[in-house]
């Protein structure tokens, strides 16, 4: 099964960054957040990725063509003709990996309309490129199949920004300064979507076209979208404030987006 990763938007600017670069480039863990992304669908046996570039996409283009030479030790002679040797074998080598330019303004709905054609089967995955998620993908799809929506979103709970007092009988039983729970709101879009191929029809070749806002909207009409809640962890990337949490998670061994058993 296609797992369509949406690699738009204008990028970000964080404190140790001197320029704009694509969320999914970001490092937190000597390896960038797209690269979370789909570890975690490999570990469910999702190997076959389709990223929509947008905005900077040659950036993310430019790391997955010389993934080996990001991430392996190599060697190689400086005279030409250039000779290098890659020491390591990564554990991607079974990885998939389609690049599409979707264009710099298109919205969701186009970005993944341009996809159309490399994606195969009744059902694909497609998430965002900012965001980590301990979602159980195999019981996300089990309840997409059992529901037969065009859509199936993951709803989380937003998680707090800022400090939360823990009460028990009007008494002050814990503080979390960053916590993963969730405030006491509606769900949200998550991200870590299964759709049906019949969502192409909702789909126009038009910049405008957004899934969110237009598509998710008519479909909520036709009762055709459906919630798979997770109340586990996830957490997107939009701050400097968040990078300092995802960060301080990997170096306490807390990497909860890649445990199977949450």
């Amino acid at each position: 099964m296609k797992v369509v990763i949406l690699c738009g938007g204008e990028g970000i600017r964080l404190k140790h960054e001197i320029n704009f670069i694509p969320k999914g480039l970001v490092y937190i863990d000597e390896k960038p957040i797209i690269w979370h992304i789909m570890k975690r669908y490999s570990q469910f046996g999702f190997k076959e990725f389709v990223l929509a570039l947008g905005k900077n996409g040659d950036m993310i283009r430019d790391y997955f063509l010389n993934y080996d030479r990001y991430t392996n030790n190599i060697g190689f002679t400086i005279r030409a003709p250039q000779h290098i040797t890659h020491y390591d074998q990564s554990q991607e080598e079974d990885w998939n990996v389609t690049l599409v330019n979707t264009g710099e303004f298109g919205n969701t709905g186009v970005r993944l309309q341009r996809c159309q054609k490399y994606i195969d089967g009744s059902d694909f995955m497609l998430t965002y490129s900012d965001c980590l998620c301990s979602v159980n993908l195999h019981s996300l799809l089990k309840h997409h199949e059992k529901r037969k929506k065009t859509v199936t979103v993951t709803g989380i709970m937003p998680p707090f920004r800022y400090g939360e007092f823990v009460l028990k009988n009007n008494r002050v039983t814990q503080y979390n300064e960053t916590s993963t729970l969730s405030a006491k709101q509606g769900l949200v879009n998550g991200g870590y979507m299964v759709l049906n191929k019949n969502i192409f029809e909702f789909l126009t070749p038009y910049n405008e076209c957004t899934l969110e806002n237009e598509v998710f909207k008519k479909l909520i009409v036709e009762k055709d979208l459906n919630v798979y809640r997770h109340d586990g962890f996830w957490q997107c990337l939009d701050n400097d404030r968040e990078f300092t949490y995802l960060k301080k998670l990997c170096e306490s061994n807390k990497r909860y987006w890649l445990s199977k058993n949450i």
